[in-house]
């Protein structure tokens, strides 16, 4: 029998599951090729203990490597071949979960390595500003889905007569342009509408690209590292089905509170 927490009197209830447990435990309740999309989000291998997790490893990324990998991998068995995983990472280990995730995935499959561009307090004494996270972007198959999307670039001025597709409004003039592989969203504050009491909160505009980009509505979403809850959250908002789990009790509780919250004019229907 799975870990359910039950999400009843939430009009989320009927579009999103939430597990109680560690990924290889929850993963293991699902059928093979289940879900369109998989966001992890797991420790950055940074070496603190955090409230709600530990994410210190007695400075050894091998033993880190080998707890990531076989929760990868557990992951990857659940996508359909049309899905695609966004593995959240930053500078303590990407380089070496790079290497391993294209040995499980083929690095024919890896797609992009996109980076999250965000502006925070703090600098470095003696190097650059740390203000970007890095996510690996992988196809299940060759047939992945794919939607190109487009963002706002803002100009500097109007170029005369190539001003083809420009657009002006009270931030000034600005085109919609292709979006690329780096991705400037503004990191949550602490006076943030969306905020909760959950340290990693990820902001809903990150989680609502990366759904964009890969799946459509009805679609089924999972997140087996969910913390705060916020792809529950945005896919729910979006008409998506989603599955999420955590082997925290308040990553757990901080998630239900928030789909228990969503209002039925929030939601679209699967």
């Amino acid at each position: 029998m799975r870990p359910m927490v039950r999400t009843e009197g939430s009009p989320a209830a009927r579009s999103c599951v939430l597990l109680a447990g560690d990924v290889l435990k929850t993963t293991a309740c699902l059928r093979d090729g289940s879900l369109e999309l998989i966001y992890a989000d797991p420790p950055f291998f940074s070496g603190r203990n955090r409230r709600t997790f530990a994410d210190h490893w007695r400075g050894d990324l091998d033993l880190y490597l080998d707890w990531l990998m076989p929760r990868m991998r557990a992951m990857k068995r659940l996508l359909a071949p049309t899905g695609s995983l966004f593995l959240h990472l930053d500078w303590h280990a990407v380089h070496a979960v790079k290497v391993a995730m294209d040995e499980l995935f083929g690095r024919e499959r890896f797609l992009n390595e996109i980076i999250w561009s965000y502006r925070t307090g703090g600098t470095g004494g003696r190097w650059l500003a740390r203000k970007h996270d890095t996510l690996l972007f992988y196809a299940r198959g060759p047939e992945y889905k794919f939607h190109r999307l487009k963002e706002r670039s803002d100009l500097s001025h109007c170029y005369g007569f190539a001003n083809a597709g420009v657009r002006v409004d009270e931030r000034g003039p600005y085109r919609m342009t292709f979006m690329r592989d780096v991705w400037e969203i503004p990191a949550l504050r602490g006076n943030s509408p969306e905020r909760v009491p959950f340290p990693t909160q990820k902001p809903l505009a990150l989680l609502r690209r990366i759904i964009s980009l890969v799946t459509d509505p009805g679609d089924r979403v999972g997140d087996f590292l969910c913390g705060s809850g916020t792809t529950l959250v945005a896919a729910t908002q979006m008409g998506r089905r989603a599955v999420g789990a955590d082997i925290s009790p308040d990553a757990l509780a901080s998630t239900l509170r928030r789909l228990q919250q969503l209002s039925p004019e929030e939601l679209l229907t699967p």
